[in-house]
């Protein structure tokens, strides 16, 4: 009976911790986490460790990610028997990198003697690793907590996402270190509670101090449809949601029509494949723009040869496309399963085929807007590839995306509270464009500055502002986080006699 509470207990720590992640942002609830962490830093056994360590990374992930199984409800199929085994395997296979970090730091640490720095360590590394193996999943990072607030979220100005990780992570074992009998508690307290205070200090200040400056007359507008998932491909109803598109677009055209512009529309914004809507797609740019300055963005598929690619593509005024963008960072199960080759019965069951990812290519670059990378839905979390892609030249990050899949759940929350740290992390503004979900123009500091909620079919013009010359983490990228972890390594090492005084 002792087990099964202290099972429950830690299983509970991990998932009450998840509501200090927008859209709740209840920051307190963090503690629990750090809680979690605490009482598993103590055991002795290297398998109770890695298993609670598991435990409290399995309640962490299933609460945070549950919303996964909207879109096997929304898909309306037989696959919604599947819905179960999807929550709770992700969950679980994501909870083991948590498990390995607990046991690595059990490994490296003496009998008796509490691992909390290492874990600290392991578990910061363990959400870096997150991020890029098989693919990378870098969703429900601890960080993401800090996002909830506009104060907070300006550290990953300076630190970045995984840098951040270490950061609420520390801060959340913090009051247990303190009211705990550890030998040589103040000094390791203050260590940590003092770079971390001045952290936040400096977040204050960068806010407190911001300076936004617009640019020179050039509009954006995001145009959010609000298109049933489930109507989405039915050929039937493909007029009826171009339609709403093109109304959308041109009801705000007769704003400041004489700007330079670009009109967004979202991810496979209709049924449809390029090359074959060549045609379409002129007489639609034809219909909507009325301005030889505005440029129209359209997300769609496309089709060349036997490989299918999700697609956006720049459309002039006189209808031609001038830039194709197809999608590097492909949703591991969402649109492509992996090993199929190997699994292919398997895989057959779900998808007959793949989509094929992208090649890396130059960003588009317009004499008005400047140089502008564009990403599609998943992309917008993988901030080393952004990074790679930005030159002194880029202005603006289009992120095209559809979260109808996921229904009125916390998903769509997250991913927009994602946009935002990217948005801090690399001093650009971001406009993210939803065919339903949260559509918004995000400022260099986070900041939401037009919004289209959830569920809402709408369209919003807004003058963009101008990125920032550079953030710490833009110029210096993970190295930042690599110095953090040897600051850990040093300290425990001088501490390493860190144990309960009994």
């Amino acid at each position: 009976m002792k087990k099964i509470y202290k099972v429950v207990m830690i299983f509970s720590a991990g998932a009450v911790s998840t509501f200090a992640i927008p859209p709740f942002s209840f920051f307190l609830t963090i503690f629990f986490l750090g809680f979690g962490i605490y009482k598993i830093s103590f055991l002795s056994s290297l398998r109770e460790t890695f298993l609670t360590g598991w435990v409290l990374g399995f309640g962490w992930f299933l609460f945070g990610l549950y919303w996964i199984g909207s879109a096997f409800i929304v898909a309306d199929t037989y696959h919604i028997y599947f819905m179960p085994f999807a929550v709770i395997l992700l969950p679980s296979l994501l909870a083991i990198f948590w498990g390995l970090a607990f046991l690595f730091a059990k490994l490296l640490t003496r009998n008796k003697v509490s691992s909390l720095v290492l874990v600290i360590l392991f578990l910061s590394l363990a959400e870096y690793f997150r991020a890029f193996v098989f693919t990378g999943f870098p969703w429900l990072m601890p960080s993401m907590v800090l996002s909830g607030n506009e104060y907070f979220i300006q550290i990953f100005s300076f630190i970045g996402s995984y840098g951040g990780n270490l950061v609420v992570i520390t801060l959340s074992v913090l009051p247990f270190l303190i009211f705990s009998n550890l030998h040589k508690k103040v000094i390791l307290f203050f260590i940590f509670f003092v770079p971390i205070t001045i952290l936040f200090i400096s977040s204050f200040l960068r806010l407190y101090n911001k300076e936004i400056q617009k640019t020179n007359n050039q509009l954006v507008t995001i145009v959010q449809p609000n298109i049933k998932q489930k109507d989405k491909w039915n050929i039937s109803k493909r007029e009826t949601h171009l339609k709403k598109l093109i109304d959308l677009s041109n009801n705000e055209q007769g704003k400041q029509n004489d700007l330079e512009r670009l009109i967004i529309w979202p991810e496979t914004s209709f049924a449809g494949f390029i090359p074959n809507e060549k045609l379409v797609l002129s007489s639609i740019a034809k219909s909507i723009i009325k301005n030889p300055k505005t440029k129209l963005v359209v997300g769609l598929l496309r089709v060349n040869q036997n490989n299918i690619y999700n697609s956006l593509v720049f459309l002039n005024s006189d209808g031609k496309i001038i830039y194709e963008y197809d999608k590097l960072h492909l949703v591991p199960f969402g649109e492509y399963i992996p090993l199929r080759y190997v699994f292919s019965k398997v895989a057959n069951y779900f998808s007959q085929k793949d989509f094929t990812g992208g090649n890396l290519k130059p960003n588009i670059n317009l004499d008005s807007f400047g140089d502008i990378i564009t990403l599609i839905c998943y992309e917008i979390l993988f901030s080393d590839e952004i990074n790679k892609r930005i030159s002194k030249e880029t202005n603006l990050i289009i992120n095209i995306t559809n979260d109808a899949w996921f229904g009125k759940t916390v998903g769509p929350y997250q991913h927009l509270a994602l946009a935002q740290i990217k948005a801090v992390e690399l001093g650009l503004p971001i406009v993210r464009v939803a065919n339903t979900g949260i559509s918004a123009f995000i400022s260099p500091f986070g900041e939401e500055l037009v919004k289209i909620d959830l569920n809402q079919e709408e369209a919003k013009t807004i003058e963009i502002v101008s990125r920032l010359k550079s953030t710490h983490y833009a110029k210096f990228g993970n190295s930042i986080f690599f110095l953090l972890l040897l600051s850990l390594v040093i300290v425990n090492r001088k501490y390493i006699q860190i144990k309960e005084c009994k």
